[in-house]
Parts: structure tokens; C-alpha cells; sequence
């Protein structure tokens, strides 16, 4: 087996959670979005986790997600926000999960598999207010999809939603969609309908007038992106593995393709079994670092599909039996998402989704 593994804990994901419970009023619900596998922290075992830890509700992207976390046992709400084809509808109904809805078409499929299941269709009506991604947008076409709304007796409008897309850089925009938003829950009760309301993911959840009934903490959940909670949250990711070799090599003497690196010293190089093959970034090369005996140790040279190399020679008590951390804490250093994204030029999202399955994973709570 080789010694390059993921180790993820759940009971981390779990601790963030409460993390971010505890900093919201008692009234606002929590909806944890576990799609992308829980952005890679395995979506079973992290919701049921999260369930302990004060979850209300769940979230993910497709239906075989949701189909998934009911084959665990979570029996809690779970919102699909994606669209969907039309077997994906059904599909939905019949596995009790709800549809992120925006055309009237869409609630016609829920309607007619209800009838057909005999279940009840549930679903939340997204709201376009700025992202140009799905949902109804304007105010005529909503009024129109309300209307079409009453003759699907079915199928309920459990929710109502929209999405911010710069929360996070851009108040001044977010105040206009969330005015947008306003709007349409106006509307929306006008009708007669009377929805959960939720609008703020991560970067907004914090902000009392973006809170509504719930809100939907994701890659927050994963231990990035919350300023209110630094040193309070923490990543659960843990990538490591063993050096297969350790080399000293003479000054001038250069490391890996392209020959990017050039020693300005003696130095001693150790390479490590992993690549971007096992998804481990190919920006990265001459840029991240790894951690060995709980010091940094940059990359050096380009990273190859199978392997990468690390400088060192500042650590020349290295040996092939250390343990090398390429993301996680080790001692009192650690690599977080954010870094490597930030090196990487990308966001923490894709580094945590982004290894393949060449690399094992051990849950290790």
C-alpha cells in the first residue's frame, strides 16, 4: 500500500459547526451543504456528525446525493440546488428530498410524479437576484411561476432562496440583491405561499440582515473562509505521506522537468510519491511548501504526475521513516487549503475537492 494518505475528521467538520452555531441567533436555522462528498470530508459520516452538532438541514447539488445521505439514515431535510433533468425530478419525489425550483415547467414534473408516487413534493423556489446561474428572474416571471405555482397542489413550497455572489467583496451589490430578494418574498406571501426564506452561504451568514429563517454554511463548515471565527475553526484535511528518497546534490546542480530549480548551495533533496496525478497542483512547484519534522521545506522543481521534490537541507536530520505533511498541521506549523490556494492562484474549494482517488482516505475520528 503506498504511505501517501488522506486522513479527514469529521469530528472537526463537527466542532466548526457548533463553532458557527453557537455565533447565530437561536431563531436561525442552520442548513450544512454536504455536496462534493461534504467538499471531500465524506458526506455520510460528516452528516451525521453535523446532525449532533446542530444541523438542521442539509444541502447538496444533485440528486444522487441526496439519494445517498437517505440510504445512510439522515432523514432531516435536504435541498437539492442544482437543476435537474426530468428523471431527476422524479427522483427527488421519490426519495423525499427537496428541488431547488425556478420554471413552471419544473413544478409540472413534481406535480405529475406526486400524483403518480402518491407522495408529497417538496420544493424551495430560487430567486435570480443577481447571480445569472438558475432561478426565476424579474418580477413578471415570478408572478407567473406563482400563479402556475397554485395549480400544482403537490407540490410545497417549502423554501424560498437566492445565492449572493460577492457577499464577501461587494456590499454594496449584495444590499441590491438582497433588496431583490426582499422583493420577491413579498410577492411570494402575497400569493399566499408562506416559505422558509434563506439567502446567506459562509461569507454572509454572520450578517444579521442576510440571515432570514436559515442559513447555509458551507466550505465554512470545512474550516476556510470565516474571519469572524479565526484560531476558532479548524481544516480536517490531513495529507501526508513517506519520502522515497533523500539526495544530496552539489551547488548548480538542478531539480526536476525543465530544470525550473538550481541549487545555490550543497543541498539535500528529499522526493515524496505524490503528484498532480493524485490531483496535488502543478502551479505549485517552486511555490508551496511541505512539513517535516514540523518545519517547512520548500518545493523545489517542477511537480511531476507521480512525484515532487522537497529542499532539505535546513532539516539535515530528514530521514525516510518522517512522516511529510503536504497539507495539515504538523508540530506547530501547518498548510491550510488557503494557502495553497492563495499560491495557487484558485480558491480553498478546489484544493479540498481536487485529489483524486489515488490517494486513500481514512476517516480518523
Amino acid at each position: 500500500m503506498r504511505p501517501t494518505i488522506m486522513r479527514i475528521s469529521t469530528d472537526t467538520v463537527a466542532a466548526n459547526a457548533r463553532a458557527i452555531r453557537a455565533r447565530l441567533p437561536e431563531k436561525v436555522r442552520m442548513m450544512c451543504v454536504v455536496k462534493a462528498d461534504a467538499y471531500g470530508h465524506d458526506a455520510a459520516r460528516t452528516a451525521r456528525k453535523l446532525l449532533a452538532a446542530g444541523a438542521d438541514a442539509f444541502a447538496v447539488a444533485i440528486v444522487e446525493e441526496a439519494e445517498a445521505l437517505r440510504a445512510s439514515g439522515i432523514e432531516s431535510m435536504i435541498l437539492i440546488l442544482g437543476g435537474a433533468c426530468e428523471e431527476s425530478l422524479r427522483q427527488a419525489v421519490r426519495c423525499g428530498a427537496s428541488q431547488a425550483v425556478y420554471t413552471p415547467a419544473m413544478l409540472d414534473i413534481l406535480q405529475d410524479e406526486a400524483e403518480k408516487s402518491g407522495l408529497r413534493a417538496k420544493a424551495h423556489l430560487k430567486i435570480d437576484t443577481g447571480m445569472s446561474r438558475v432561478g426565476v428572474r424579474g418580477m413578471d416571471d415570478l408572478k407567473a411561476l406563482l400563479h402556475h405555482w397554485r395549480r400544482c397542489p403537490d407540490v410545497e413550497m417549502e423554501g424560498a432562496f437566492t445565492h449572493f455572489c460577492v457577499a464577501d467583496t461587494d456590499p454594496e451589490f449584495t444590499a441590491l440583491q438582497n433588496a431583490r430578494f426582499g422583493e420577491a418574498l413579498s410577492a411570494i406571501r402575497a400569493a399566499g405561499f408562506d416559505p422558509i426564506a434563506h439567502a446567506a452561504a459562509t461569507s454572509a451568514m454572520f450578517m444579521p440582515e442576510l440571515q432570514y429563517d436559515m442559513v447555509r454554511p458551507g466550505i465554512g463548515l470545512y474550516g476556510s473562509c470565516v474571519k469572524e471565527l479565526a484560531g476558532e475553526i479548524e481544516n480536517a484535511q490531513t495529507l501526508s505521506t513517506y519520502p522515497i528518497r533523500i539526495q544530496r546534490i552539489a551547488a548548480g546542480d538542478t531539480v526536476g522537468y525543465g530544470r525550473t530549480f538550481t541549487a545555490r548551495r550543497d543541498s539535500l533533496i528529499m522526493t515524496l510519491p505524490i503528484g498532480y496525478g493524485d490531483g496535488y497542483p502543478r502551479i505549485l512547484s517552486n511555490r508551496a511548501s511541505v512539513l517535516v519534522k514540523g518545519r517547512r521545506a520548500p518545493l523545489v522543481g517542477r511537480v511531476c504526475m507521480d512525484m515532487v521534490m522537497a529542499d532539505v537541507t535546513d532539516i539535515p536530520d530528514a530521514s525516510l521513516e518522517d512522516e511529510v505533511v503536504l497539507l495539515g498541521r504538523q508540530g506547530g506549523e501547518r498548510i491550510t487549503p488557503d494557502e495553497l490556494a492563495e499560491l495557487a492562484g484558485t480558491i480553498p474549494y478546489e484544493i479540498m475537492l481536487g485529489f483524486s482517488s489515488r490517494i486513500p482516505v481514512e476517516v480518523i475520528d
